[in-house]
């Protein structure tokens, strides 16, 4: 080869690689800047894609709730259609991770498996467990103690059952070719003993159904333990924490056929790697599939390594965010429940308000941004009856000049507790919102007597929202009438220049 092609090859590469770092770098600063999860991963899947070259991308979360892989967004699969389980106990964890495992606390360990407490009404603390590996390096079983005397195994211990795994898995047939149940029973009789153990198992691993199966457990003499390890690849990246490269998943006995037999697709080659926050957990794995070049190599391994904990650090913000959300939301939430607490009657009251005032919104086309200002308003628009007395809110007839004057001030109430709330940038006129409730076009309102333009319009939406509720609604001073007179009435007051006539037209839309 020529000088001046080896120099075009060489350049042709640099401007590869430059281009890829420059990508990287773009990909790093929209991550970075996006807050909203469900924006964010199909972002991520499509970034990947490009740089990878890939034909398609998946992105599991880990859910801690189910100890599932839910696809939170994969390319030509429906969103959270693949669950992928992980419980198949810590003894399948070591046999696939190929680690002794020890463990302290078994039920707060997101690889534990319950089950088998369940049945015999006992409960695991304190486990150690080794595979074990032929002479070639293949896993063939593994042993498994439990509940160590003093809560956690040691150095020692650790070093005891490893000496016994490597002597078990270096005889030169296979292990357990001449090993019967007594024997197996001796054994684990002895490090139970040695270990200070409550109980204690050894497992075979079957290649062929991919399943351990229990050849003695202690304490369960009757039984044949059988735990599944069929996870598919991307359940493997979770379990062992290892990037895969699989180069012909159809002959590769990990790999999962299933979804490629509903959807019709063939997957030829994959790349896994795991999610790993900074707390060192596993919070998800990123599975690219079919390159469209060859197969996946080292080059490829790299970058997602490179992305991985950029990515990481963008969903765990994500997420954080979005539990902060829900959290804020939750507290809102409870503080609109303590309002209507105040009367079985009324008791709805606030959530239905917001429930027309979303509506008339939406009619409006507002975004979801737009949409969370109205809900909170309107769940918070009457806080400040906390403040009025119970015997006025509940009385059964009409409220004389004094009374009426008392409960109008519900509403500056309501702006005096709302400012002293912390709120974020978006939600900063909440409280001004949520106070001009009462306020008409035309000036006739209260408690500032604002008109037209003065008053925010999200406050109009509201005011309609709240007249239609009280109207058809159960009172203490009336019975609820019938939807078409509540309308009747808020048209009259469109005539009278109090009601916005678009907002009544967008909640007679949303009634309908």
């Amino acid at each position: 080869m020529s000088h001046s092609k080896i120099h075009n090859l060489n350049l042709q590469s640099l401007q590869k690689h430059t281009r890829r770092f420059e990508i990287l770098q773009e990909i790093q600063k929209r991550i970075g800047s996006e807050r909203d999860i469900d924006k964010l991963l199909p972002l991520i899947i499509r970034e990947i894609s490009k740089l990878i070259e890939a034909d398609r991308t998946s992105l599991f979360l880990l859910d801690f709730d189910t100890m599932e892989l839910r696809a939170k967004f994969s390319e030509g699969v429906a969103n959270d259609s693949i669950r992928i389980k992980l419980r198949m106990g810590i003894v399948g964890w070591s046999v696939l991770s190929k680690q002794v495992v020890n463990i302290a606390n078994a039920h707060e360990h997101p690889y534990f498996n319950p089950d088998i407490d369940q049945i015999l009404n006992y409960r695991t603390e304190s486990i150690l467990v080794a595979p074990i590996t032929d002479n070639k390096g293949y896993i063939v079983g593994a042993l498994e103690l439990l509940n160590k005397d003093t809560g956690r195994y040691n150095d020692a211990d650790i070093a005891l059952i490893r000496n016994h795994t490597h002597k078990l898995g270096h005889k030169v047939n296979h292990p357990f070719t001449d090993m019967g149940f007594s024997e197996a029973k001796t054994l684990i009789q002895q490090l139970m003993d040695q270990t200070c153990s409550e109980r204690g198992s050894i497992f075979i691993v079957d290649q062929n159904t991919s399943q351990l199966s229990s050849l003695y457990a202690y304490g369960l003499e009757e039984s044949d333990i059988k735990l599944n390890l069929n996870l598919g690849i991307a359940g493997l990246v979770a379990v062992t924490r290892q990037v895969i490269s699989i180069k012909d998943a159809v002959n590769d006995v990990r790999f999962n056929s299933s979804i490629d037999k509903k959807t019709g697709y063939q997957t030829k080659t994959i790349l896994g790697l795991p999610l790993i926050d900074h707390n060192d957990e596993t919070i998800g794995v990123i599975e690219v599939i079919n390159k469209h070049n060859g197969t996946f190599n080292s080059a490829d391994i790299d970058i997602l390594k490179g992305l991985s904990s950029i990515i990481a650090i963008a969903i765990v913000n994500a997420i954080m965010f979005a539990e902060q959300e829900r959290q804020f939301k939750s507290i809102l939430e409870v503080m609109a429940a303590s309002i209507d607490a105040k009367d079985k009657l009324t008791a709805g009251h606030s959530i239905n308000v917001t429930r027309f005032a979303i509506g008339i919104a939406k009619e409006f086309g507002y975004n979801d941004s737009e949409i969370d200002v109205v809900r909170i308003a309107g769940l918070l628009h009457d806080y400040g009856k906390l403040g009025i007395d119970d015997h006025i809110l509940k009385k059964p007839g009409e409220l004389n000049e004094k009374e009426y004057k008392h409960i109008k001030k519900h509403v500056t109430l309501t702006r005096n507790i709302l400012e002293k709330m912390n709120f974020t940038r978006k939600y900063r006129n909440i409280p001004s919102i949520a106070a001009s409730h009462h306020e008409n076009l035309d000036g006739s309102g209260y408690d500032n007597g604002l008109k037209a333009n003065e008053i925010p319009f999200i406050s109009k939406i509201i005011t309609v929202a709240d007249v239609f509720e009280a109207l058809t609604a159960d009172r203490h001073y009336r019975r609820a009438m019938p939807t078409a007179k509540a309308l009747s009435i808020l048209q009259k007051g469109v005539s009278d220049g109090k009601y916005d006539g678009n907002i009544v037209n967008a909640l007679i839309s949303y009634l309908e």
